[in-house]
């Protein structure tokens, strides 16, 4: 018996007495391999049967996608003798490019639906070169019986993640796959170079306000041997200085407030802060404003200053040293960061006043929770009425009820998603709320930033205006939040939540904010019913690593710069034009970097 033929039955046998309900511990299987079939079985994935999940609204032409065009091509051209595909996937596994080098391969692929717009998540289908890369949060090699499901196992797949250059956050999954008669060691290191080189097209696809931040950080953190720090929108960068002096917790809370100083644009910002570990620290930035992004350049040291009281411009991360008014906790959406903290002082004020207020912010950010929460609190026994954009109706007699109807107990209405409420519609329900202009209900809404028409007639209705920020901005009220949300989705059992996984919460960049955390915490809860929450317990869209330093950056930088010139002769006029910057600025990259000709 050949050693491919017993490692197949040595798998085929642990898997069966895994099903069987036997521990997994033969020596012959790999870990990664071992851990991805108890997270299948955990997720209720059939071994013996296969359903597509297709999923029809994709972003097919996304920045993702067109920086891994050139590298798929050139991976086809590579392995254009071997009936085989390569494939790419979104940051949840489904699958928004493929290109095969045979129509035989092809119609096999699409036999297990290994097409674009199929969900190769493992929770979908199982052990495979996909979803188990984001699981695992690196390349695998998945060959053959150690795909969990009957159907995939006459394949073999390579698959390496596609990190985002600036924030290291995984963006997709670069995959080969083919038979498994005809797999190689080498298509994981294949696949692992490839990935790479997407990765620099990423690097260099960055927009203005992304250059912008890069160029000032690059500059700052030359001419000074300290911490440096830049924040932009959904960006960090830190140096190995910034790295060492404060620990995870600090950076995140430092680069909250970093974010809350740039949204007011100030030119120059000289800053005291002491952080959530009692850590006091100086920072000095420089903004950037590009396009309307802002952001923040910072040299971060330690105070020295600890002996004179009430120094100037000193700020503690996490609840304030002082307020103006001390709010009451508020258990459905805690927090101390100062965005969330300004934001909920000001429709405190509004509703305390009776003044009608519109909160702007991204979707699932609470914006229709914070005011709901504050207005009952501040009226015990009130009622709160949300209303929907599809029923600002001029015909929709709730709307009207709602409005217009005298009610036993306080009311508020909640005016939901303004920028979705047309103007026609807009212009009646002005009408109907002006000729009940002492109505009983008091009136709020809620929009997203940017996204409401300068001359809505319902703006004049509303006297004030507030924006929440994003969870990704308020890394400091994280665990307050999880554990707010524990609290309501299991308030019995008391589970709790491990270190690492809090950790890996904080890291995820949340573009579905605090609704997206709810739906995470409720997908851990499924797994771990009880006990302690853990790494593996939560779902593959929060696999992360920490945020990317300038040493990773620039080398992917620097070698693209390299590339570039050696592959058009040192002609630094055509490698700027390849690059797509100015002549000026890889001039001065190549003296940054010591580059030679």
């Amino acid at each position: 018996m050949d050693g491919g033929t017993e490692q197949h039955d040595l798998l085929t046998h642990a898997l069966a007495g895994l099903l069987d309900g036997q521990p997994l511990d033969r020596p012959g299987v790999p870990a990664h391999v071992a851990a991805s079939w108890r997270r299948s079985l955990a997720n209720g994935v059939s071994p013996t049967s296969m359903e597509g999940h297709y999923v029809a609204d994709l972003d097919l032409g996304a920045r993702l996608v067109r920086c891994a065009e050139p590298v798929i091509d050139q991976l086809g051209e590579m392995l254009a003798d071997v009936p085989a595909c390569v494939a790419l996937t979104d940051a949840r596994a489904r699958i928004v490019a493929r290109k095969d080098t045979s129509l035989w391969i092809s119609r096999m692929l699409d036999r297990v639906y290994f097409a674009q717009g199929f969900d190769y998540a493992e929770k979908a289908v199982g052990t495979n070169g996909v979803g188990t890369v984001l699981e695992f949060g690196a390349s695998v090699q998945i060959t053959g019986a150690e795909h969990f499901v009957d159907a995939l196992q006459s394949f073999a797949c390579a698959g390496a993640p596609v990190r985002d250059p600036f924030t290291g956050r995984i963006e997709g999954v670069l995959d080969i796959s083919c038979l498994d008669e005809h797999s190689s060691p080498i298509m994981h290191s294949m696949v692992r170079s490839a990935a790479t080189r997407v990765e620099r097209n990423l690097l260099l696809d960055r927009g203005p306000a992304q250059q912008a931040l890069f160029d000032l950080f690059s500059r700052v953190d030359a001419r000074t041997r300290e911490a440096v720090v830049a924040v932009g929108p959904g960006l960090t960068m830190a140096n190995t200085a910034m790295e060492v002096l404060l620990g995870s917790t600090d950076r995140s809370a430092l680069s909250d407030h970093l974010r809350f100083l740039a949204g007011r644009r100030p030119d120059k910002v000289d800053d005291r802060v002491v952080l959530p570990s009692g850590t006091e620290v100086r920072l000095r930035g420089t903004s950037t404003d590009t396009g309307g992004a802002a952001g923040m350049v910072a040299v971060v040291s330690r105070d020295r200053d600890r002996d004179v009281a009430g120094t100037t411009g000193r700020a503690r991360l996490g609840p304030p040293v002082t307020a103006p008014a001390p709010r009451p906790r508020d258990d459905h959406h805690p927090g101390s960061s100062p965005g969330w903290e300004h934001a909920a002082a000001t429709v405190e004020d509004s509703l305390r006043s009776g003044r009608s207020v519109l909160v702007l912010g991204e979707a699932g950010t609470g914006r229709a929770t914070l005011l709901a929460s504050t207005f009952t609190r501040l009226r015990p026994g009130a009622r709160v009425v949300h209303l929907g954009a599809s029923e600002v109706d001029a015909a929709d007699p709730r709307r009207s009820a709602a409005l217009t109807t005298p009610h036993e107990v306080p009311t508020l209405v909640v005016l939901h998603d303004l920028e979705r409420v047309s103007r026609t519609a807009g212009a009646a329900l002005a009408g109907l709320l002006t000729a009940h202009a002492a109505g009983p209900a008091a009136l709020a809404a809620t929009g997203c930033p940017s996204g409401i028409p300068g001359d809505h007639p319902l703006l004049d209705l509303l006297t004030d205006s507030v924006t929440v920020p994003p969870l990704r901005q308020r890394h400091v009220d994280l665990t307050a939040l999880v554990q707010a949300v524990l609290a309501e989705l299991d308030p019995h059992r008391r589970t709790r939540i491990s270190e690492d996984a809090l950790g890996l919460l904080t890291r995820y960049p949340w573009p579905g904010n605090v609704r997206e955390l709810r739906e995470v915490l409720v997908s851990a809860l499924a797994r771990r019913p009880v006990g302690t929450i853990g790494l593996h317990d939560l779902p593959a869209q929060c696999q992360s690593t920490p945020r990317s330093t300038l040493r990773e950056v620039d080398r992917a930088e620097r070698d693209a710069i390299v590339s570039a010139l050696r592959r058009l002769g040192g002609n630094r006029k055509a490698a700027a034009t390849t690059l797509g910057i100015a002549r000026s600025t890889l001039y001065r990259k190549i003296r940054q970097y010591g580059i030679t000709d």
